[in-house]
């Protein structure tokens, strides 16, 4: 069922005022929509159930349908990799006594306690301090208890899986590192963000905002970091517009570095840091287009949400998909790119695949995407 705009603005306007989500009409839509058949109302009549004293149960209901909240312990081993790579022995180079860590949209505490794992076995003689902050009262109750399923200790490396005590059908956090993270309720568009970070970690949760609100994010999670502290953010994001911020390369990883100075203000001072400054960066693409780096070895799931959320871009007109970061592409992601094709395709949207390995582009003729790659690939 397909909602009246006017019906998707009168939500959004809701979920702003009370939990000061800006999300995209699409995630409103299809969220909103899940939570009318559950409920058995009419769009007219849902939106006066919001706006009602008695609605205010609905209202958190609906607050928790909309949140993204998917994680895993131990998600993108490259970014894992870096972090305990380059990202630890910089801050151990630094000469820091404390390190300070700041997880944004946290969810269930996946990764504040990855970092917590990851940092304490890289910085032994550090104190470290982690805060992980979310919008969902029931995915903080949830990473407090530091609790987790059993299958979820597959996708944490052999080398990290003594800092979990398993319990059955499920694992735990040992205490001495559960005690380093500590999880507070706040919204990443409009809560004064933590001061003095020496690493912020905000992965897969800018995509999800309005320009607007992403603007205003951005701002939170340049003001929480020190000069010459970190910021990573996830694959398909990037800030490589913000001037406050000098980008970094580690191996398929780009991380950020606060600089001493906004080069708004003048010329900065060089951050300290292990690795040399990012090569030039692939020149902006014209208003309307946007493109999408798919790295790793890509989710179905993930990449589905990842493209809908750009084609849900206002005035898009033009989206690239490069897929030479790309590890490894599951026969799996054919009926994604294809779905993701029809549905550009219907919005009027051109969208082209990138690739100049061969092993890619033999795996996207072999499922007849060939005729999407990029003419000048």
């Amino acid at each position: 069922m397909r909602l009246a705009p006017d019906i998707v603005a009168s939500i959004s306007r809701r979920l702003a005022e009370h939990a000061g989500l800006e999300l995209p009409a699409w995630v409103v839509e299809a969220r909103a929509t899940t939570r009318l058949a559950a409920l058995g109302v009419a769009p007219e009549a849902y939106v006066e159930l919001l706006a009602s004293a008695r609605g205010a149960g609905e209202l958190g209901q609906l607050v928790e349908a909309v949140r993204v909240g998917e994680s895993r312990l131990f998600r993108h081993r490259a970014h894992i990799v870096a972090l305990a790579n380059v990202l630890a022995p910089a801050l151990r180079a630094l000469g820091r006594r404390s390190v300070r860590v700041w997880s944004a949209g946290c969810a269930a505490g996946e990764e504040p306690y990855t970092l917590a794992i990851v940092l304490a076995r890289a910085l032994p003689d550090v104190a470290l301090s982690i805060l992980g902050t979310d919008v969902s009262s029931d995915a903080l109750a949830a990473a407090n208890a530091a609790s987790y399923p059993r299958a979820e200790l597959a996708d944490v490396p052999a080398e990290y899986r003594d800092a979990f005590v398993v319990e059955r059908a499920r694992i735990r956090v040992r205490p001495e590192l559960a005690q380093l993270v500590r999880f507070e309720r706040a919204n990443l568009v409009d809560a004064p963000p933590p001061r003095d970070c020496d690493l912020v970690w905000c992965r897969n949760v800018l995509i999800y905002f309005s320009a607007e609100a992403r603007r205003r994010a951005i701002e939170r999670l340049v003001a929480a970091t020190r000069p010459g502290g970190f910021v990573l953010v996830g694959p398909s994001e990037s800030l490589r517009d913000v001037p406050a911020l000098e980008p970094r390369r580690a191996g398929d990883v780009t991380y950020y570095v606060r600089r001493a100075h906004d080069v708004r203000a003048g010329t900065p001072a060089r951050t300290p840091g292990p690795i040399a400054a990012a090569p030039p960066a692939r020149p902006t693409p014209p208003p309307g287009s946007q493109l999408l780096v798919v790295h790793g070895r890509p989710e179905p799931a993930e990449l589905t949400r990842e493209v809908g959320a750009r084609l849900a871009i206002a005035g898009l007109t033009h989206l690239t998909l490069d897929l030479d970061r790309a590890e490894l592409l599951g026969d799996e992601l054919a009926p994604v790119l294809r779905r993701a094709r029809a549905a550009a395709r219907a919005e009027g949207i051109t969208l082209v695949l990138r690739s100049t390995r061969p092993g890619t582009t033999r795996w996207l003729a072999r499922h007849g995407l060939g005729d999407a790659l990029e003419a000048d690939a």
